[in-house]
């Protein structure tokens, strides 16, 4: 038995401890969760055993204790907590476990497999072939559009790892696009420079005549258009670009010119979770959504069932998605090509929590925590309608559950409330 489990069993078991201790571990957690009050400043200086004060920057000489220890991660952590799924957390547990392996070896194997299924069971929902596609865990839905870049390169210069990249590659993204792109270039070594920008038309979604024009200058140019971000419900916006109307401009351009094929990437931090409407029966209705949910959700699958045939896709599960982790997945369509590229400092230790968190949900729970969310906003609106994909006045971040608003506790499963719990439905941070 690992280290890690003996003493979670020592911590918990009411053999392991002396009944004055067992209490200790739920008090601590009970204490950390609970809201931070205003008028709490957090002490720069504390008096320790040693007669000295020592600055909270400053490795003390002895441990402080649990209590102290809590206290400061209340100041650091501030405001209201958001509130945990229960899978979530008992996958974050897992985490902990499976990293007290004896050997890494065997560490690895629990996290792969984790990270595997992971990957399958998203794809499915994308509309990948689970078979053939493949994905890693990564820290947000920004570090995905890093990682595809990172395989575009790998793709049409597979000696850039040892002779650098060549500087004839350029990227492309709409003008109301985030920066993780331009972060991403830069990273890279590719160079803002070599980051065109597409006009938007008036729902937000770029403009397929600029990029043809803007693909078309670089090709007859004697340069190489290589990557091209579809936004697919983005943070800060809900723009959806039509993804099968942009994989045949890219598809055009390329085959006219005898081009190896551009990486189609489309950022779906929050909008590539509604994927999960694609196969749900409207008509039907088996789940009981009301005529405003359905109406909003009409135009977000109409965009959305096209994700498939992007290269790649990133999401991000954080606050929409439920996660109370960093969860952001990159999965690609092909998972060979994910084998000449490292994306280790990319990656994020959430396989196994995110795994539980997919099990526990499951297709109907996603639907019903989207649906909850659709209905908060039109609630939050005053009743005047769900915002479809307009894009110019930005998305609204989400201001409250369901059961805080008044509508039917039990939609969002294996969510744990407690008092001055921070509302979990907000988009996440991409």
């Amino acid at each position: 038995m690992s280290s890690s489990i003996s003493a979670l069993e020592r911590l918990f078991s009411s053999e392991g401890s002396p009944p004055e201790q067992r209490h200790i571990p739920q008090s601590l957690l009970e204490r950390l969760v609970a809201p931070v009050e205003p008028a709490e400043a957090w002490q720069r200086a504390r008096p320790l055993d040693d007669g000295h004060r020592v600055e909270p920057r400053e490795l003390p000489v002895r441990g402080e204790s649990l209590e102290s220890v809590v206290e400061q991660l209340r100041q650091l952590r501030r405001g209201p907590a958001s509130a945990p799924s229960l899978p979530g957390v008992l996958g974050a547990v897992a985490t902990l476990l499976a990293s007290g392996g004896e050997e890494r070896h065997e560490e690895g194997l629990r996290v792969d497999e984790a990270e595997s299924r992971v990957a399958a069971m998203v794809s499915r929902v994308v509309g990948y072939d689970e078979a053939r596609s493949g994905g890693r865990v990564v820290t947000s839905a920004r570090a995905a559009v890093l990682a595809g870049l990172r395989v575009a390169i790998a793709k049409h210069a597979p000696e850039a790892r040892r002779k650098g990249v060549p500087r004839n590659l350029y990227c492309f993204a709409s003008e109301a696009s985030e920066d993780a792109l331009l972060e991403a270039v830069e990273t890279t070594g590719l160079g803002g420079y070599h980051l065109i920008r597409v006009r938007t038309r008036e729902d937000g979604a770029m403009d397929t005549t600029d990029l043809r024009a803007k693909l078309l200058a670089i090709a007859s140019g004697g340069d190489v258009p290589l990557y091209v971000v579809a936004s697919a419900g983005v943070e800060g916006s809900s723009a959806l670009d039509d993804v099968r109307e942009l994989r045949e401009v890219v598809d055009g351009i390329t085959t006219l010119y005898g081009l190896r094929p551009v990486h189609l990437h489309a950022d779906a931090a929050w909008g590539g979770l509604h994927c999960v409407f694609n196969d749900y029966d409207f008509q039907g209705n088996p789940l009981g959504f009301g005529p405003p949910v359905l109406e909003a959700l009409a135009p977000l699958r109409t965009r959305l069932r096209h994700l498939h045939l992007a290269d790649s896709v990133g999401l991000d599960f954080r606050g929409l998605g439920g996660a109370s982790f960093p969860a952001g997945l990159f999965l690609l369509a092909n998972g060979a090509e994910l084998r000449p590229v490292g994306l280790r400092s990319l990656e994020a230790p959430g396989a196994l929590a995110l795994h539980a968190q997919l099990r526990a949900f499951g297709l109907e729970g996603y639907r019903r925590l989207l649906a909850e969310v659709l209905e908060a906003e039109r609630v939050t609106r005053g009743g005047r309608g769900l915002p479809g994909v307009q894009a110019r006045s930005g998305s609204p971040r989400r201001s409250g559950t369901g059961e805080a608003l008044g509508l039917s506790s039990g939609l969002v499963p294996g969510v744990m409330g407690f008092a001055g719990a921070r509302p979990p439905l907000t988009r996440p941070r991409n």
